[in-house]
């Protein structure tokens, strides 16, 4: 079976047992895009093609499609308009059939109705929306967890338990905003602690006992310092992902020959698979 979308949706039965998708390309942005089913979320993978592209950078590019699944035919008429076309594959008596599911007409940063009703009927809404309550809830339980005094990490090559931990009430301006700057708090605090261990892999445990003591006092005396909610915020924006704001912080304080000293307060468990 052969599928074309230039102008429009065509479907040619060959009978041939692949099915052959052909869309129109402009300046290298269009392609085709398979879906398929990872638990309740499709997983895109852009599928290898070859493209005909004349001097222009227009042409069309093809796709054999051998398998059944859900699949997204992308045709770019221009730099801001797309046809998005989504067509369901299967397999009956030795044979690959096509069904059009619907059509999208979209523009930039836009999603289409029918991509939207095809999520709604595959469950991918809701499974969306369950992912993101489950986020929340374990960001919430992070905050709660070091407001409490307590920071757990665990890794494996070793297990810290921090107690005692003195972590003052944050100050926003709104509700949204503090229910944000604590998960990223508990967030950086846990990340923060956890890259430090895992850079401390390789060294002998006398060292990491040794270590630890100055480092969760130095944590200790930052979270008592900062405690508004836009230097969380804020910071977040600014740092690079794989050290935080905390780890920005710490290497500012090193680079300053800031005194770290350890907080006798503190309870550390560390423990060695």
């Amino acid at each position: 079976m052969r599928m074309r979308l230039t102008q429009d949706v065509e479907q040619e039965a060959d009978g041939r047992r692949e099915l052959t998708v052909e869309v129109f390309v402009h300046e290298r942005r269009g392609g085709v895009a398979e879906f398929h089913p990872a638990g309740a979320e499709w997983r895109v993978r852009w599928l290898r093609g070859t493209a005909d592209l004349n001097r222009q950078g227009s042409g069309s590019a093809t796709v054999r499609v051998t398998a059944p699944g859900l699949y997204r035919v992308r045709s770019v008429e221009s730099a801001r308009r797309a046809r998005d076309a989504y067509v369901e594959v299967s397999d009956a008596e030795g044979a690959l059939h096509a069904t059009v599911l619907g059509v999208d007409e979209q523009v930039p940063r836009t999603t289409g109705p029918t991509l939207h009703a095809l999520e709604e009927r595959f469950g991918i809404t809701s499974a969306r929306s369950a992912r993101a309550a489950q986020r929340r809830d374990a960001a919430d339980a992070l905050a709660d967890q070091l407001e409490a005094g307590c920071v757990p990490v665990v890794l494996p090559h070793v297990v810290v338990t921090v107690d005692r931990l003195e972590v003052p009430p944050l100050k926003a301006v709104s509700d949204k905003q503090l229910a944000y700057a604590r998960a990223v708090r508990a967030s950086a605090v846990h990340g923060f602690l956890s890259v430090m261990l895992a850079c401390d892999a390789k060294l002998p445990r006398s060292n990491v006992e040794e270590q630890m003591p100055i480092l969760v006092g130095w944590v200790q005396s930052h979270l008592r310092t900062e405690t508004e909610s836009r230097y969380w915020l804020d910071g977040q924006a600014r740092t690079a992902p794989d050290i935080g704001v905390l780890g920005e912080a710490f290497l500012a304080a090193r680079t300053a020959k800031v005194e770290m000293p350890a907080d006798p307060l503190l309870h550390i468990d560390l423990a060695w698979p």
